[in-house]
């Protein structure tokens, strides 16, 4: 699947600079497709009736880590996924299912 570049992390190089420097990859982080992700976790927590805080004490993490996934400065791996969704009370399956779904609104129409 191709990344959406958002040119978050373009580096350009500098006039005055003897070492041009060459853009930087962009990072999936900021994607429209991992906002998806974001998006279906953070609905998620919310219809579980958790706070960022309580989602973290059930993961053995701090509120801040939490925090960090939803405004998408930290991914999740997939372990960490499915431990998330273990937490939620939902099984990975759906919660894949759900961000499955949402991905295919984000497909241009052929």
């Amino acid at each position: 699947m191709p990344f959406t570049d958002t040119g978050v992390n373009t580096v350009t190089s500098q006039p005055l600079s003897p070492f041009p420097r060459t853009p930087r990859r962009p990072n999936p982080v900021f994607s429209d497709e991992y906002g998806v992700v974001r998006e279906v976790l953070i609905g998620a927590r919310r219809e579980a009736g958790l706070s960022q805080r309580a989602l973290a004490a059930r993961l053995g993490k701090t509120g801040s880590h939490v925090a960090m996934i939803e405004r998408g400065q930290r991914r999740v791996d997939l372990l960490e996924f499915c431990r998330i969704a273990d937490s939620l009370g939902i099984s990975a399956h759906d919660l894949v299912g759900r961000i499955a779904q949402q991905l295919e609104t984000l497909k241009p129409a052929a």
